[in-house]
């Protein structure tokens, strides 16, 4: 763009400083309901994925590659320590630890109840798991017959801390054994089923009760950064050495994660395009009362020897600075709203509704994304252009004649 066609321009948008701001607001406002929507959806769904991986899965997981059920793996691996050797030595994880899984029923002196139990190495999975920060009362699995469990669960066995339990699980052969447990904690998660389903044990505790002694159901690792999870897995995969195991990403094990988030993304695109071609609408109808009123001028500009093409620079260029104007003050309004909710949080009743599942925080606390920002900020920009190209076309076709008389 030519330095006198922008200064014309920027001059042009200010001889109506009402409508000129009046437009800006409108852009701005869409603008920052973007900003806003894309933060908040971004914020959301990373700490859904922070919880399902910090409380269950992980951000990765090597298990039997002949299991049939990914997230509750049927069938158990051999030899799982050389598996945890090989994420602890890789400086992208975090933690890695093995897990056993097993359905079992639970006796209590007044009640019985199904639940998972899962068997745990303790100190690797206060590193691993979000689980052990959740505690209520008592102490995390540390005792070889301690057993932890959540408070719905508790409540509906009429267990206190010390009291015995006792766990029946089907062995490899078909024959139910049974081990006597002492309650050492009790959970409050704010989940029903992780308050009310799942009870937690040592890993040689369920073993013991499995009949699977040195065998897992797999084994976990949480990494440093999780924007590296793809390239740790390819990485990780190749060097197993095992045919009959697989290694696994979070998306790969939780399905109804993933599908969330896809369904949001989808949704959300929806909104932003409605909310862009509102922002359009507006534009353009103020573009276009903006043509009728100055073809007297753009007459006489023709008539003084400027060229079409130049009238039609101004005018996308007018477009162009009203946009950029509009996404700026929008942009700031938008980090204005994050920061306030970065800094406070913001209730959303679908977190109790993701609670059911697992532990679900009732405050959701935005942070920026400024690579989708950006995105936004130009997109409205690029539609303010758009809603200026065609009045552009039209002064192309303009007579002379016909604007000097148009009053």
């Amino acid at each position: 763009m030519r330095l006198p066609v922008a200064r014309l321009a920027w001059r042009s948008l200010w001889r109506s400083k009402r409508r000129t701001l009046l437009m800006a607001s409108s852009i701005a406002f869409g603008v920052a309901a973007i900003v806003f929507g894309q933060s908040l959806l971004s914020s959301f769904q990373r700490q859904m994925v922070d919880k399902s991986t910090g409380v269950f899965t992980g951000h990765l997981q090597v298990q039997a590659k002949d299991a049939t059920d990914r997230k509750f793996p049927d069938k158990l691996l051999e030899a799982p320590e050389r598996f945890k050797a090989l994420f602890a030595a890789d400086p992208r994880v975090a933690a890695a630890g093995t897990r056993l899984l097993l359905t079992a029923l639970l006796h209590s002196a007044a009640s019985s109840r199904g639940a998972l139990v899962v068997g745990v190495e303790p100190e690797d999975e206060k590193r691993l798991s979000l689980i052990p920060g959740y505690l209520k009362t008592g102490r995390y699995v540390s005792g070889p017959r301690d057993i932890v469990i959540g408070r719905r669960l508790a409540s509906t066995l009429d267990l206190r801390l010390g009291e015995r339990v006792v766990v029946m699980s089907q062995g490899p052969d078909g024959v139910m054994q049974s081990e006597l447990f002492r309650l050492s904690g009790i959970l409050d998660t704010g989940s029903v089923t992780f308050d009310g389903q799942i009870a937690y044990v040592r890993l040689d505790a369920a073993q013991g009760l499995k009949g699977r002694p040195g065998q897992a159901s797999q084994v976990v690792a949480k990494l440093k950064d999780s924007r590296r999870t793809d390239e740790a897995a390819a990485d990780l995969g190749f060097r197993l050495g095992d045919p009959r195991a697989a290694l696994f990403t979070y998306e790969q094990l939780d399905s109804e994660v993933v599908g969330i988030k896809r369904f949001q993304d989808a949704f959300w695109v929806v909104i932003s395009l409605v909310i862009l071609l509102v922002v359009w609408l507006g534009i353009l109808n103020t573009v276009s009362m903006s043509f009728f009123e100055r073809i007297r001028e753009f007459g006489v500009m023709r008539a003084i020897g400027a060229r079409p093409s130049l009238l039609v620079s101004l005018l996308l260029a007018e477009a162009l600075f009203l946009g950029a104007l509009g996404a700026v003050l929008g942009l700031a309004l938008g980090r204005g709203l994050i920061a306030w909710f970065g800094s406070e949080g913001l209730r959303l009743p679908v977190g109790q509704a993701l609670a059911y599942f697992m532990p679900f925080d009732d405050r959701v606390f935005l942070r920026p994304v400024w690579g989708q920002h950006l995105r936004a900020a130009a997109a409205a920009a690029g539609v303010s252009v758009l809603a200026a190209v065609g009045p552009a076309l039209r002064v192309l076709r303009l007579r002379v004649t016909e604007a000097l008389r148009y009053l």
